[in-house]
């Protein structure tokens, strides 16, 4: 073998066996729970019907909050002001005379109907070159 490797095993074998302690007597501890529940377990488990009505609505409340109800303070970076603004800072008119956005544009209209056309037709896979060498 070569001496280089030899010796980097060597070195790390010394470097785990001052680390590692391996653990040859086992003995069960009975007092501690799991941090999570299984759902699957049959103690862990509560059947719909015993669930109190106050925790329900707990969670009801809690999944109806907006960010700016959870957090006291302003969102940090640009990319968590998701949700921070849940009314819209203009008042929309649902009058139809300002509603005038397009339906749709010409390329759309034609990638469209070309998809329509193309339905149910086998799509040919590329199978070239991708690249020239």
């Amino acid at each position: 073998m070569d001496p280089i490797k030899l010796r980097f095993y060597a070195e790390r074998y010394e470097k785990e066996n001052r680390t590692l302690k391996l653990q040859e007597k086992f003995s069960l501890t009975t007092q501690t729970k799991s941090l999570t529940g299984k759902f699957y377990a049959r103690h862990d488990a509560i059947s719909s019907f015993d669930i109190p009505d106050e925790y329900i609505k707990f969670i009801e409340r809690h999944t109806a909050l907006t960010p700016k109800d959870i957090y006291v303070f302003r969102p940090p970076a640009v990319n968590m002001e998701y949700g921070w603004f849940t009314k819209p800072l203009i008042p929309r008119s649902k009058d139809p005379r300002l509603q005038f956005a397009r339906r749709n544009c010409d390329f759309i209209k034609k990638e469209l109907h070309q998809r329509h056309l193309h339905k149910g037709l086998p799509v040919e896979r590329f199978t070239g070159v991708p690249f020239k060498t």
